[in-house]
């Protein structure tokens, strides 16, 4: 007997690993998600609502490389992170360039042409490459999972996912802490109109700034690319979730987008087992909107004169 329950109570351990592990899979792909919100939402206070197009279309770049290299599936996806990052951030440039930058200090306009832009982007997608869902392959090293006992097991592609949202945000945590680049966007989004007095650019740093996150978002792209189905539907998934960890962890906060992600990923897959998927989302929506009214700024609030005011 008692051996029995030193079975059992160790099969429930390794469950709540496991459990742990997928919340941890699920937050870094909504850190990945929202972290190029976090810094166009951030710096620039706009709602774009096309943030998940771009998300798609880093998806639909690795779906397109993988037929340009039907032999060499792996090097495909990996030429597809910084390609991703060229096509999304390119085409956030054009967004901020085009419609964004003659709609600031109107956040409700900004929002609804932000959603038309997304509908185009669909469109084009159905239109260009095709309305079903295309098919994009795991290499092998993505593949399979590692058996740890008869009991757990741990899938590649999640684990890689983990590793890889972890890179992106030490690499952009970096660019925005090293560079001059960083300096200038943290200037701009703590007090734009000083950091225009001290002669920053401050038209440069938002193109810049949204191109950032948006090539941010591509990179998403290729890792959801991994773990889903890839269609002209893809962004709208996650656009919402993505808003929901950047207000949870603090606006314009990179730290913040990290924990909260992971903290809601986390949350989301303790309550699925008692709550199911539907009512578990419903029920982090509500811990997050009871959160907001004690702490309006979230985990971490943003520091600086702007965000006094």
């Amino acid at each position: 007997a008692e051996a029995l329950q030193s079975i059992e109570r160790k099969i429930t351990l390794y469950g709540h690993v496991e459990t742990l592990f997928f919340g941890l899979s699920l937050g870094s792909v909504l850190v990945l998600a929202a972290i190029g919100l976090a810094i166009t939402f951030g710096v620039m206070g706009v709602i774009n609502m096309a943030h998940g197009e771009l998300i798609m279309l880093g998806a639909y770049t690795t779906y397109l490389l993988q037929l340009a290299l039907p032999n060499h599936i792996g090097l495909a996806v990996v030429l597809a992170i910084p390609a991703a990052f060229l096509v999304s951030g390119a085409v956030g440039v054009a967004i901020e360039r085009g419609v964004i930058r003659f709609l600031y200090g109107r956040p409700l306009e900004t929002l609804l042409a932000t959603f038309g832009i997304s509908l185009v982007l669909q469109q084009a997608v159905r239109t260009l490459i095709s309305p079903q869902n295309v098919p994009v392959a795991n290499p092998s090293w993505l593949s399979g999972f590692w058996e740890v006992n008869s009991v757990l097991s741990i899938t590649y592609n999640r684990l890689y996912i983990l590793i890889f949202c972890l890179l992106v945000f030490a690499a952009l945590f970096l660019v925005l802490k090293r560079t001059a680049l960083g300096l200038q966007v943290r200037a701009v989004s703590q007090n734009r109109a000083m950091a225009r007095a001290m002669g920053v650019r401050s038209d440069r740093v938002d193109a810049l700034t949204f191109g950032l996150g948006s090539g941010i978002a591509g990179v998403a792209g290729v890792a959801l690319s991994q773990l889903t189905n890839v269609g002209p539907n893809l962004g709208q998934a996650y656009i919402v979730d993505s808003f929901m960890v950047v207000v949870f962890g603090g606006v314009g906060n990179l730290w913040g987008t990290l924990v909260g992600g992971l903290t809601l990923g986390i949350a989301n897959k303790l309550m699925e087992p008692w709550a199911g998927a539907v009512l578990a989302k419903i029920l982090v929506l509500v811990f997050i909107i009871l959160f907001i009214q004690k702490r309006p700024r979230g985990l971490f609030p943003q520091k600086g004169r702007a965000a006094e005011g």
